[in-house]
């Protein structure tokens, strides 16, 4: 049952707007819990993500875990995650989907709908209530490390009408969704985690392309908005004492401003982590800008620090921020949790711990998969491969991380092993090491250069880069084999490899697509998928930022304002 507003104390009302992240429950014994949430009586937890915990969460000890502190709080928790992908995207044990840009390459309103339900059901049954997802954000610039695959698109009217199908799949089904990275990433090529990122589009073209998407999300009903460590200078000019820019997370103008009073938002505000440098640096003390982002019109603070309550209650006592705004706060968190609450029995607090995968969860992100496979180029009619004839393929494996490629690779390699096909790979490598076994007269009937990459597996980057980059070379040097070029992450790869004849975007490096890109190999009606984004003409390089209406950009226009100004 949630509680009224007046029933709360200042402490409890403080905790609602603080969300912690579960290693700092994870690590209590259980008798711990109650004592733990007495003291710091917060309003939500963040689990499940492996992107940025790094361990080997289960389904099953998020479950155990999460009833344990639902029992001992007082007002019932949010249990947020990144389940951007599917609830498997972030918790092991539950259906992982291909990444949302696949999304856009099947283009389907139904389909969209249906990742929000899937994710949904499973997240649900794991004990989660809140997503931060959809990413919203536009792929503005092939060189942004953030948006990339994890966005829908370039287009604001298909990422506004497959976010918001995307949101009633979730919200259907009990699953606060979230729109983010207000007021929007891709616009550049900086990442957030590292620095601010600055959206630098012009009033008009802001409401043209953000701005749609936005209102799109509210008409669907959205419960929450993340604000991004984006800046925004045609509506926020102000600056730090450091000299950067104000971010989203940060900015009256742009929360309650433009958010709130102009595009009608009326539900929580969540920000994006607070750790990260994009929030960090700048000449304030981290305690002065949590109070700066709490009255520019954030309502839950994500991992503020241990010191949160003190710094609040601290903040109430001398001023600094007023119970009426706390209050405001609070009313739509609670708002939010009613709406959770309609949906906690009994896909919660079941009575067994096992939680596996929806069988209907499953299937749809095979058929997902095999939808969004996108040929992006097969000029010299190599695919599909010829099942008579080919009999002996090379597979290099270009990716940032250290993998056993047999164990990455292993649904693609059963699939061309059923088919009788000998399989040889190799990762990465040295520039010369294929061409080296061609002149020693070695022969394969086809070439495979898989490109893997994903969001961070290099910071900020998704272009191939060291061990990885190296095969660009080596598959130029080659006279005997002629490559299959297939990226298993950004789409863009194109453009570093313009002379490529043969190339395929699959968009994400999971089982599902693996599979999916197995069969398609060999069958010509095997590539439904759409480009979503622009990469026709790949030799001529985007210089960063796509416009709407004509050629001359809002920089030229800004700059003869300057000079204007100096006459």
């Amino acid at each position: 049952m949630i509680p009224s507003l007046s029933s709360l104390s200042w402490r409890e009302k403080i905790g609602q707007t603080c969300q912690i992240h579960g290693r700092e429950v994870t690590a209590l014994e259980p008798d711990r819990l109650e004592a733990f949430f007495g003291e710091r009586p917060v309003g939500s937890v963040f689990l499940g993500s492996e992107i940025i915990q790094s361990t080997s969460n289960r389904a099953q000890q998020l479950k155990r875990l999460i009833n344990s502190c639902q029992r001992v709080s007082r007002v019932p928790l949010s249990i947020a995650g990144d389940l951007e992908n599917g609830a498997g995207g972030a918790v092991r044990g539950l259906t992982e989907f291909p990444n949302l840009l696949a999304l856009g390459a099947v283009d389907d309103e139904r389909a969209a709908y249906d990742y929000g339900k899937w994710t949904a059901l499973e997240a649900r049954a794991a004990g989660f209530n809140w997503t931060f997802g959809p990413v919203v954000d536009l792929c503005f610039n092939w060189l942004n490390p953030v948006v990339n695959i994890r966005a829908l698109g370039e287009s604001p009217a298909k990422v506004s009408a497959l976010g918001a199908a995307l949101i009633r799949g979730c919200q259907e089904h009990g699953l606060s969704a979230t729109a983010k990275h207000f007021p929007g990433d891709g616009v550049d090529w900086r990442d957030q985690h590292l620095c601010l990122s600055v959206n630098s589009l012009s009033e008009k073209e802001w409401l043209a392309t953000y701005g749609q998407v936005y209102r799109a999300c509210f008409d669907a009903g959205v419960h929450a908005v993340m604000a991004g460590h984006v800046a925004l200078p045609w509506l926020e000019r102000g600056r730090a004492c450091g000299g950067a820019p104000l971010p989203g997370t940060t900015s009256q103008r742009i929360l309650d401003g433009l958010l709130r009073e102009r595009l009608g938002f009326e539900g929580v505000v969540v920000s994006d982590a607070l750790i990260m440098a994009g929030f960090r640096g700048r000449a304030s003390t981290r305690r002065e800008l949590l109070v700066e982002a709490f009255n520019a019109g954030i309502d839950v603070m994500l991992w503020p620090g241990d010191d949160y309550f003190e710094l609040m209650e601290q903040a109430l006592n001398d001023g600094r921020i007023t119970e009426e705004r706390l209050n405001g706060s609070v009313e739509r968190i609670l708002a939010m949790k009613r709406s959770q609450e309609q949906f906690a029995s009994p896909l919660t607090c079941g009575t067994t711990d096992e939680v596996v995968p929806n069988p209907g969860a499953v299937a749809y992100a095979h058929d997902l998969a095999a939808r969004s496979l996108t040929l992006v180029k097969n000029n010299a009619g190599r695919l599909p491969l010829d099942a008579d004839r080919v009999k002996r393929v090379f597979i290099l494996l270009a990716t940032p991380r250290e993998v056993d490629a047999a164990k990455r690779l292993q649904p693609l390699l059963e699939a061309l092993d059923a088919r009788g096909i000998q399989v040889e790979w190799q990762v990465n490598g040295n520039c010369l090491d294929l061409r080296k076994r061609e002149v020693a007269g070695e022969r394969f009937d086809a070439l495979l250069a898989i490109f893997e990459s994903w969001i961070h597996g290099r910071k900020n980057t998704m272009r191939p880069t060291g061990a990885a980059a190296e095969c660009l070379w080596t598959i130029q040097g080659l006279e005997t084999m002629a490559p299959v070029v297939i990226s298993l992450g950004s789409p863009y790869l194109i453009y570093e490899m313009p002379w490529a004849d043969t190339y395929v975007n699959a968009y994400t490096s999971n089982p599902h697509t693996l599979r999916a890109l197995a069969a398609a190999l060999f069958d010509a009606n095997s590539w439904p998928g759409r480009s979503p984004v622009g990469i026709d003409d790949a030799w001529n390089l985007p210089l960063g930022r796509k416009f709407l209406e004509s050629p001359k950009s809002h920089q030229s226009v800004e700059r003869k304002e300057r000079e204007n100004s100096l006459r």
